[in-house]
């Protein structure tokens, strides 16, 4: 079950980032798999402008580089 309410920290939100960017699972897969929840995902998607749906559920494009991805706010804990 989804954690709600929790900071991340930065390897989780490394880890995210990465599979987001390399893997073609969903964004639903790569929430279950982390233990966070879809619109956490869905945020750090956001954050980070990996992936670009334009409007679609199944099918995307790669947006910007992943492995400049870094946040903007502490590196050791962001609350997403």
């Amino acid at each position: 079950m989804a954690r709600q309410g929790c900071p991340m920290h930065e390897t989780e939100i490394q880890t995210i980032v990465r599979l987001l960017a390399s893997t073609d699972m969903s964004l639903l897969i790569i929430a279950e798999r982390t233990g966070r929840s879809h619109a956490a995902i869905a945020a750090i998607n956001r954050r980070f402008q990996i992936r670009e749906y334009g409007g679609r559920r199944s099918s995307w494009a790669l947006g910007g580089p992943a492995s400049s991805a870094t946040p903007k706010s502490d590196p050791q804990r962001v609350a997403v």
